[in-house]
């Protein structure tokens, strides 16, 4: 067992992360470590802890989230090997993990390469990014064909905020807010208010106060 390496797991999703534990755990050169439910605390971990890879999800319902955390440990702990991984995909987020020098980034559920590839290339020194991520979509529409006012309005919607004070944020009109989300639903096909909102948010285009 001393010479496996130690893995450790952060993702919020309770299955989503029982799914890497188990795969990590019957595999024959990986050591499970630890299984995290948030990035703040994957951080607090390493500071009295020792492991050798990190695979961690980027969106998390609270505090910190993965794309940040692993870039903070980098700095940190700069000899630990990160994979990032998303089932939301947003291109830029690859390009931010890049320039924070994070090893390795994998959609989950559109990769072609299965996880555990991933994992051995990455501790075999290669890093493994897709040459062109996957379009994510929210309904039936692909998330590049968001505009910016689209963005700022699922912004809003994330944080539950009513069309009056979407209007005072955006400076528009409230007859302008309604018909703009009425048109957003209707290219996504997405007619409920709620729903939408909570797909933006996993999609990575919620907003803080």
């Amino acid at each position: 067992m001393g010479d496996r390496v130690k893995v450790v797991v952060v993702d919020d999703q309770r299955l989503a992360r029982m799914y890497v534990d188990l795969f990590v755990q019957s595999s024959t050169r990986y050591e499970l470590a630890a299984s995290i439910p948030y990035a703040s605390d994957a951080l607090a971990w390493f500071r009295s802890h020792e492991a050798g890879l990190v695979i961690m999800d980027v969106v998390m319902e609270r505090g910190v989230d993965g794309l940040s955390a692993a870039a903070q440990l980098k700095r940190e702990k700069p000899e630990v090997r990160i994979i990032l991984c998303t089932s939301m995909a947003q291109p830029e987020w690859m390009d931010e993990a890049r320039a924070a020098g994070i090893e390795s980034f994998w959609y989950k559920e559109y990769s072609r390469l299965p996880l555990l590839e991933i994992m051995d290339r990455t501790m075999d020194g290669e890093r493994v990014y897709l040459d062109e991520p996957p379009q994510a979509t929210l309904g039936g529409l692909r998330t590049s064909e968001l505009t910016e006012r689209d963005k700022a309005l699922l912004s809003c919607l994330t944080l539950g905020i009513p069309n009056k004070e979407i209007a005072r944020r955006l400076h528009l009109s409230i007859h302008t807010v309604k018909n703009n989300l009425d048109e957003l639903m209707d290219r996504t096909g997405i007619h409920s208010r709620t729903e939408l909102a909570v797909k933006a948010s996993r999609l990575g285009l919620n907003a803080t106060e």
